[in-house]
């Protein structure tokens, strides 16, 4: 086994362990504002026009959390296989990354700028989730998918 690579998927499987926890921080805030989102968006609507719009809104808003939730377990769950070279692991983890890189391009491509410039909160949740992002993909790329070490 050579060395050097072995300390590289070392890394790489922390990286991982450690992005996972902090998506694991991010599902459980994104769960956990849902409320809270729900009292302010009532208080720029008629009752009638919530009634019509929060359930679809909040079912949007868990099911991101929990599926947030299910990318970070699976993303550390992962982050051994990558550490002995398993090229699933490493697929599945790359996977993961490009998903949560493209939640704030899509983000950035469907909101007006304005928005997340009128929403600071927003705007740094959507900086986190990228750094995140990238910070799952390169580590990724840098090694590569390689083979199980024998």
């Amino acid at each position: 086994m050579d060395p050097v690579r072995a300390r590289r998927r070392a890394f790489v499987a922390r990286v991982l362990a450690v992005e996972g926890a902090l998506l694991v921080v991010v599902a459980a805030i994104h769960l956990a504002m849902t409320a809270e989102l729900g009292s302010i968006v009532a208080k720029f609507m008629t009752r009638k026009a919530f009634a019509f719009v929060w359930p679809p809104y909040a079912l949007d808003h868990v099911v991101v959390g929990i599926l947030l939730l299910a990318i970070a377990v699976a993303t550390i769950i992962c982050a051994s296989g990558v550490r002995v070279g398993d090229v699933r692991a490493w697929w599945i983890a790359l996977v993961n990354a490009v998903a949560i890189l493209t939640m704030p391009i899509a983000l950035a491509a469907m909101i007006d700028v304005n928005y997340f410039l009128e929403a600071p909160a927003f705007l740094i949740a959507a900086i986190v989730i990228s750094l995140v992002g990238v910070s799952m993909l390169w580590p990724l790329l840098w090694i590569g998918p390689g083979s199980r070490d024998t």
